[in-house]
C-alpha cells in the first residue's frame, strides 16, 4: 500500500466516525481501530482524535492520531523517538546500517514493504534494547522537558512490526504537512537516517533524537550528511 492510498483510507474512516463532531466536542482518543495485523499476530491500531486535532481558522480539519502497537510482549503507543531508538539498537547489535538505510529509503518512497526479502533481516537475532541507548533517549527527552515512553523500547520490535509502525506514524506527517509545500514524511525519515549517520560520523544519538522532539519548525540539516534521498520521496 502506498501512502496516498492509506491517507484516503484514513480519511474515509474518520468521516465515518464523524471526526469533526468529535473535535467540536473536544473528545480525544475515543476510538481505537485496528489498522494492520502483522504475520506474528502483533496488532497496530490508530487512536483518535489525537490531542492536536482541531478545526483550523479556514474550517479545515487538522487530523491527529496516535499509533499503538500490541505484541506478545508489550502494549503501548509509538513515537518517532521510539522508532529511532529501535533502528539504532538493531544496528548497534550488528545489523548492517547501510542495509538499514536502503530499507528505510525504500519504505520512504514505496510505502509498505517486505523487509524479510533481505537475508540479513531473516537471520537477525532479536535482543533487548541496549541500556546505554535508553539512557541517551531519556536524557534527550529530559533536556527538552519531554516525557520518554521507555515502555515502547523495552523489547526489540520485529522488522515487520517496525516498518509497519513506521508506515502509519509517518503518514501523519504527510496529512498535516503535505508535500510539496511542506516536508511531509521527509522530515521523520531524515531523523531516522540521521540516527544511522551516527555510525559513520562524530554525531551522537541524542543529536538525532532531539530534533524529533521539537515542534513548530523543521530542524536544520547536518552539513556532513547527504539528504539527496528526499528528492525521490513524493
Amino acid at each position: 500500500m502506498h501512502y496516498s492510498e492509506a491517507e484516503q483510507k484514513l480519511q474515509q474512516l474518520f468521516e465515518s466516525r464523524n471526526y469533526k463532531l468529535l473535535i467540536q466536542q473536544r473528545l480525544h482518543h475515543v476510538h481505537q481501530d485496528l489498522i494492520y495485523t502483522c504475520s506474528n499476530g502483533a496488532a497496530i491500531y490508530i487512536s483518535y482524535p489525537g490531542l492536536k486535532a482541531r478545526i483550523g481558522r479556514n474550517g479545515k480539519i487538522v487530523d491527529d492520531y496516535r499509533v499503538d502497537i500490541v505484541t506478545s510482549q508489550l502494549s503501548t503507543s509509538l513515537s518517532h523517538a521510539n522508532i529511532i531508538v529501535d533502528i539504532y539498537n538493531k544496528c548497534l547489535q550488528g545489523f548492517d546500517h547501510e542495509l538499514m538505510k536502503k530499507i528505510l529509503i525504500g519504505a520512504a518512497r514505496e510505502g509498505q514493504i517486505d523487509a524479510n526479502q533481505y537475508s540479513q533481516v531473516k537471520s537477525y537475532s532479536y535482543c533487548a534494547v541496549n541500556q546505554s541507548i535508553l539512557r541517551c533517549a531519556m536524557a534527550a527527552h529530559t533536556a527538552l522537558g519531554k516525557s520518554y515512553n521507555s515502555t515502547a523500547n523495552q523489547s526489540d520490535l520485529t522488522f515487520e512490526e517496525l516498518f509497519s509502525s513506521i508506515f502509519w506514524i509517518v503518514l501523519q506527517e504527510d496529512i498535516n504537512y503535505p508535500m510539496p509545500r511542506y516536508q511531509g514524511r521527509k522530515m521523520p525519515f531524515s531523523r531516522y537516517l540521521e540516527a544511522l549517520h551516527c555510525f559513520e560520523s562524530d554525531h551522537t544519538l541524542d543529536e538525532a533524537i532531539s530534533p524529533a522532539l521539537v515542534e513548530g519548525y523543521p530542524p536544520s540539516d547536518w552539513s556532513d550528511m547527504d539528504y539527496s534521498f528526499r528528492r525521490f520521496i513524493n
